[in-house]
């Protein structure tokens, strides 16, 4: 874990943010080696926001295959959306009274799970933190991708696409999520560092999906009579936003970034709908908080922070990505608890 990527080098030191555990780290498709086949077949629950989210789709299939290949069980449970803290609670309450060996958690709101995520813990049970941090301190480690560089890497792309010039807005995601407020923040950060004359004249935060990003953007559109960007935390918002763009003749002439690479995200890519896109690499995501949940029950070291690599996508590279550490596999279906 001690390569570095250039961008991530030339970002070490950044200010802090809330949700921010340390410096990104990991370069490459998969630097956190595959542990021994413990003896033991472990089971492990996870809990994920929403797997109507093409995203967690992609590291469900992290978990589940990983897991096969490490021989343990995973237990899987769907919150059904950001906005249902309470049914997430009340999941990880459920894995508690199970008695499952560890918990890995995707966080629907970071001060909301803080106290069940300690609760387990307390139960003995280790918890580790994937892809939207949980307010907790008590993890065993945090498995993400690096969200102020996503932000940074979209306010480049963006920049430089509007050549220095231009009014932006920003379709947030979801409130109270980690990556909704670090990429987002980040964004705005590095416009005012390095492209002054590109201004934020609005920004939302709403639910992660695509019918939320239509009414957000066709709202922006009506209320802005120059936008030359859209920025989107995710690229649900984004798929959104881009039909909104499509619908109101403005394709090409609004650049939109987003974060992640869903088939959809691909699709308008490739129209010249929407611009650039932040990949994170899903699969790994899960791959990993299986590898950290089993060194971590077999009484190894596990790094307190696990930073997973990103790619940047655009018309440019699009012929040429890996989506096996993307995507789950065409028609996977997650199993759920």
């Amino acid at each position: 874990m001690n390569r570095r990527s250039v961008l991530q080098t030339m970002l070490a030191g950044t200010a802090a943010v809330a949700f921010r555990f340390g410096p990104a780290q990991a370069e490459g498709a998969d630097d956190y080696a595959r542990p021994a086949k413990p003896a033991k077949p472990y089971t492990i629950g996870v809990l994920l926001p929403q797997l109507s989210n093409p995203h967690f789709v992609g590291q469900a299939y992290g978990y589940i295959d990983e897991a096969e290949k490490l021989g343990v069980k995973v237990i899987m449970f769907d919150a059904g959306g950001y906005q249902y803290l309470d049914r997430q609670i009340s999941q990880i309450e459920d894995l508690i009274a199970s008695k499952v060996d560890a918990i890995i958690i995707v966080a629907v709101n970071g001060p909301g799970t803080a106290d069940a995520v300690d609760r387990a813990v307390a139960a003995g049970i280790p918890v580790v933190n994937c892809n939207v941090m949980t307010g907790s301190d008590k993890v065993v480690t945090r498995v993400r991708s690096d969200d102020e560089i996503i932000g940074q890497m979209q306010a480049d792309f963006m920049g430089q696409a509007l050549k220095n010039e231009g009014k932006v807005v920003m379709l947030r995601g979801a409130p109270g999520t980690s990556w909704a407020e670090n990429r987002g923040n980040s964004f705005k950060k590095r416009l005012i560092e390095k492209f002054p004359k590109v201004t934020v004249v609005g920004e939302q935060y709403s639910q992660s999906t695509p019918a939320d990003g239509l009414k957000l953007m066709e709202d922006f559109l009506q209320t802005f009579p120059q936008i030359d960007g859209a920025y989107n935390g995710a690229d649900t918002t984004a798929i959104g936003a881009a039909q909104a763009v499509l619908a109101a003749g403005r394709a090409g002439k609004v650049t939109i970034t987003a974060t992640d690479f869903q088939v959809d995200t691909e699709k308008f890519i490739r129209d010249g709908v929407m611009s650039a896109t932040v990949a994170q690499q899903t699969v790994i995501i899960g791959r990993w908080g299986v590898r950290a949940a089993v060194n971590c029950l077999e009484k190894r070291d596990v790094p307190k922070a696990l930073w997973t690599p990103l790619l940047l996508v655009s018309a440019a590279n699009v012929n040429n990505l890996d989506l096996g550490t993307l995507r789950a596999p065409t028609g996977w279906k997650p199993p759920i608890g």
